[in-house]
């Protein structure tokens, strides 16, 4: 373990880290801390309104309490391509004020990336039937299906390409200036006026004039790629554009269930019925193996064992992290991890992120096509923890849950080795801060006594 910790270290991570330094991904980077908490929170939300046990999802809702603790699961993930907006902009806007010498005001840029994003996402009417009234009603508001995880992407371009056309303006003084005696809040909105003006004239030819959505856009180009079907490549396939889109920000799970989802379906439905006529979930007795299903018991098994393996870091970030998401973790709540961490545009991390999953669906392939694995036919709730999931789903069968036990212990001896390149990475930088919090504290210490 430690030839493989030294190899990537000297070998892999320099090039890696160095990109991770760039301006972008940096930016990048932070909007997922930006929302990390209310992640957090959401995701307990979600667990405490949803906890797969029978008995206890009947108590809460003969007491009417269900519904109204979910209502605050999506705190996070339902609006995160919104939140994205305003922290990619505000993370920029304050990467340029503090490495490039530039004094915009960041609560302007903030609010043009918003308005940008909504002006892409444009309120819609639709016609809806009222009840008690014998004529229908009209409804107006702003579609949802852009504001969550799906529209993330979205939000980078639009927060990155909102600030760059802004700073560039503002650097070319094509501004209106007001005499140094007004005050400055009101100064500021002077100058706002006419690179914010350039902006929404921008976003509106894109989307307005040009008529691009850049959401179906970046849809569209992954769509040709899926190639749905009931075959071991497809299925590979399927696994690596999903953890690559999930990498970049981008919801993966969607993306790839837009495109494969009705096909899916068919084929779940398809052996639920041949598994009540015959009990069996032999692949060779069933009409499809590589199902959705089996993706989600044998492959999308959660991140629990990165979180574990987090909890025993020597840097103090990492291991609060890992305590704060393993409890998420292990109801295959990954976001905070995601976002948090983050895996997302964080090369050291990505390399195990899709590693661990194409790993997880090698050794599917291998053991379901040698009899050793029955094909899961079950529909379970998605937020049971990985091992139960999997035993309910193949009807209480011992093997596929050991199974799922001995691939979090191989998905931990994976990301062990890229946790220590960024705890060593961490340590660090908090070396560099003490030392220059004490060299700080030297020079105010040697200034009072002057």
């Amino acid at each position: 373990m430690k030839k493989l910790t030294d190899f990537i270290e000297e070998k892999i991570a320099p090039p890696l880290l160095k990109f991770s330094q760039m301006r972008y991904i940096q930016v990048m980077q932070r909007m997922g801390l930006g929302v990390m908490s209310l992640l957090i929170i959401g995701s307990l939300f979600l667990i405490v309104a949803s906890f797969p046990y029978d008995p206890y999802l009947e108590m809460l809702e003969a007491l009417d309490l269900r519904w109204t603790i979910a209502a605050a699961s999506g705190v996070g993930t339902a609006f995160l391509g919104l939140y994205s907006s305003i922290t990619v902009a505000y993370g920029l806007t304050e990467w340029y004020n503090q490495n490039r010498g530039f004094s915009i005001d960041p609560l302007q840029t903030v609010v043009l990336s918003v308005a940008s994003f909504l002006l892409l996402n444009p309120a819609e009417t639709v016609q809806t039937i009222i009840e008690g009234q014998a004529d229908p009603g009209s409804f107006t508001g702003v579609p949802t299906t852009y504001m969550g995880a799906i529209g993330v992407f979205t939000a980078l371009i639009v927060g990155i390409l909102t600030v760059e056309i802004y700073r560039f303006i503002v650097s070319k003084e094509i501004v209106i200036k007001l005499p140094e005696n007004v005050p400055q809040n009101v100064s500021q909105a002077f100058v706002a006026l006419i690179p914010s003006t350039l902006v929404i004239v921008f976003w509106w030819l894109v989307g307005h004039v040009a008529g691009i959505n850049l959401p179906e856009t970046i849809q569209s180009i992954f769509e040709p790629l899926v190639q749905v079907g009931d075959t071991e490549g497809a299925m590979l396939i399927t696994v690596v554009i999903n953890r690559l889109l999930w990498s970049v920000g981008i919801h993966g799970s969607n993306i790839v269930s837009s495109v494969a989802g009705t096909f899916w379906t068919q084929m779940v439905a398809a052996n639920q019925e041949a598994y009540q006529q015959i009990g069996s979930m032999a692949a060779s007795d069933l009409p499809y193996t590589w199902t959705s299903l089996l993706m989600d018991n044998y492959i999308w098994i959660g991140l629990a064992p990165m979180a574990f393996v987090m909890l025993f870091s020597k840097s103090t970030r990492i291991k609060s992290l890992g305590a704060l998401a393993l409890p998420a973790a292990i109801f295959n709540i990954g976001e905070p991890l995601i976002f948090g961490l983050p895996i997302m545009l964080n090369p050291v991390m990505m390399i195990p992120f899709i590693l661990t999953y194409v790993v997880m669906a090698i050794l599917s392939i291998i053991f379901v096509n040698l009899g050793l694995l029955p094909v899961p036919v079950l529909s379970i709730p998605w937020i049971m923890p990985a091992p139960l999931k999997t035993l309910l789903a193949t009807n209480g069968q011992i093997w596929p849950m050991i199974y799922v036990f001995i691939g979090w212990i191989l998905m931990g001896l994976i990301f062990l080795p890229f946790i220590k390149v960024l705890e060593k990475q961490d340590l660090e930088e908090t070396k560099l801060e003490d030392r220059d919090m004490s060299v700080a504290e030297e020079d105010k210490q040697t200034a009072e006594q002057n």
